[in-house]
């Protein structure tokens, strides 16, 4: 939900100030670096679940790539994508199925403006302009499953993350604070919180913008 006071210190920029500090701070110039599967980039990986897994292991993941030319992207079976233009003048995603079915094309060209496609298609990229900053999160289809926001902080705001969740915010402009650490969220900074219990972050912020991805596991069908 929405609304309340301001539980944090003043300060400039965003505040991030969970009710319990359980989320974990990942900051960009420690991201582990990842060749894409195709070998033709490199993702610099946020966050995944199992930490460390490749793309034939993880449940879910979140990770940022510089798009330097036009090229394929990578099948990934069984996964499915949001992706975002960070930085740049956008991209345009051509989509085959792996049935012969019809292409689709999707002009991508305002920051922030999520696409969501399944890794089995065959997808090639091209770009508008120069390169691209992108932010991907990908989720393996039988585990999990997720939602993506992108929330402007101009107010007072609360987010509940819950029991069964994991809620990673993303800082993709601007700058956060996290009441109980002294130093600043940079851009592309981010704050991972994946404990079994329910949390509450009050944030307030001058024109930061935050992605939220909420992950949430696939209950198995008739019990199985």
């Amino acid at each position: 939900g929405r609304g309340g006071g301001d539980p944090g210190r003043r300060g400039r920029g965003a505040l991030i100030a969970p009710v319990a500090m359980a989320g974990r701070i990942v900051r960009s110039s420690g991201y582990r670096s990842l060749a894409w599967k195709n070998g033709l980039g490199v993702s610099q990986v946020v966050a995944t679940q199992p930490h460390g897994a490749g793309y034939q292991e993880l449940d879910w993941q979140v990770a940022t790539t510089r798009i330097a030319a036009s090229c394929p992207f990578s099948r990934l079976p069984g996964l499915d994508r949001h992706f975002m233009v960070l930085e740049g003048e956008g991209v345009e995603l051509h989509f085959r199925g792996a049935n012969d079915d019809p292409e689709v094309r999707r002009l991508i060209d305002t920051p922030l403006e999520a696409c969501e496609f399944r890794g089995d298609w065959q997808t090639e990229c091209r770009l508008l302009g120069g390169p691209v900053q992108v932010l991907n999160l990908v989720t393996r289809r039988a585990r999990c499953t997720a939602r993506v926001s992108v929330v402007t902080l101009r107010q007072s705001m609360t987010f509940d993350k819950a029991a069964d969740e994991t809620l990673l915010a993303f800082v993709a402009s601007g700058a956060c604070e996290i009441e109980e650490y002294p130093e600043a969220l940079a851009a592309h900074d981010a704050v991972v919180a994946d404990g079994a219990m329910r949390e509450r972050y009050n944030m307030r912020g001058q024109g930061a913008r935050v992605v939220m991805a909420r992950i949430t596991p696939v209950c198995p069908a008739n019990g199985q």
